[in-house]
């Protein structure tokens, strides 16, 4: 077992953990997908993005894996192709945990057109 791989177990003990950072924890770690398939999984607000950029960083050596996200869904890949811009619009508007803000509308509108635009694609 490697670093990243003991860092994402003690996170899964210890964490913050929701559907959708369990599915990356264990896509990213150990290349299993988690019950109930991968409909779903994906974050669908900032709370649940939240929950995911805490995992990324416990166990920051996942980073490097996040395209692997890609293949689980076309709303995974949608949300991976954004990352970037979905975490620093969140990471501006409310912080790592909520720090800065008990709102995040902005960040919201954003993975909402995301999200949106990878179902009427896949429609």
């Amino acid at each position: 077992m490697d670093a990243t791989q003991d860092a994402v177990l003690d996170w899964l003990n210890t964490g913050e953990t929701g559907t959708s950072s369990k599915c990356m924890a264990m896509w990213l770690a150990f290349g299993k997908r988690t019950r109930g398939g991968t409909f779903g999984n994906h974050p669908h607000d900032p709370d649940d993005m939240d929950r995911c950029l805490k995992l990324l960083a416990t166990a920051p050596g996942l980073r490097e894996r996040l395209p692997k996200m890609a293949k689980l869904s076309k709303t995974w890949a949608a949300l991976v192709a954004r990352w970037d811009e979905i975490e620093a619009m969140q990471m501006d508007e409310i912080g790592l945990n909520w720090t800065k803000s008990r709102s995040a509308p902005k960040t919201y509108a954003l993975m909402k057109e995301v999200i949106d635009g990878a179902r009427k694609r896949a429609a």
